[in-house]
């Protein structure tokens, strides 16, 4: 497992529990449980180009471009989380999505269970956007940048190893 601070992680089949989104707190923890996903993401990618040995070079490549923006993806949500007066460390978070992506045997699987982790993350971010859009603008103009970049992440799984 890799190093998770600065986040409180729950032990393995452990749920996270998230407060209602129409309060400050349920932004935070929406904030904090996405933020964490993308540092799963990153490490995956990161995990991915150097242990799948079946990996062409050029999606290798493209797995440590794509960590590097879900570390970007990261950073800007912690960023937003500490405005709205949240930490990483306030509530505790599921690495459901680090555990499912490193069960990956081959680049395809990976890719597909990738892109899949992304395409519902994209349509979540989405969804949020708009149900903050008039309560929260700031927070749901980075929901929904973060959604967009996210297409090109969905992407790649299409562009090697098809449909």
């Amino acid at each position: 497992m890799p190093d998770w601070s600065p986040f409180d992680v729950l032990p393995a089949g452990t749920r996270a529990s998230v407060r209602p989104l129409g309060h400050a707190e349920g932004v935070c923890d929406r904030l904090r449980a996405i933020a964490f996903a993308e540092q799963q993401a990153r490490d995956a990618f990161l995990w991915a180009a150097a242990t799948l040995t079946d990996a062409e070079p050029a999606l290798q490549r493209a797995w440590r471009g794509l960590s590097a923006a879900e570390d970007s993806h990261r950073t800007w949500l912690l960023t937003r989380l500490d405005e709205l007066g949240g930490a990483p460390g306030d509530r505790p978070v599921a690495a459901d999505l680090w555990r499912s992506l490193v069960s990956s045997t081959t680049a395809e699987e990976f890719a597909r269970l990738m892109a899949g982790a992304e395409l519902r993350g994209q349509q979540a971010g989405e969804r949020m956007a708009q149900k903050l859009a008039t309560s929260d603008p700031t927070t749901a103009a980075l929901l929904a940048r973060i959604a967009k970049e996210e297409e090109a992440h969905v992407a790649l799984a299409a562009r090697f190893f098809g449909a």
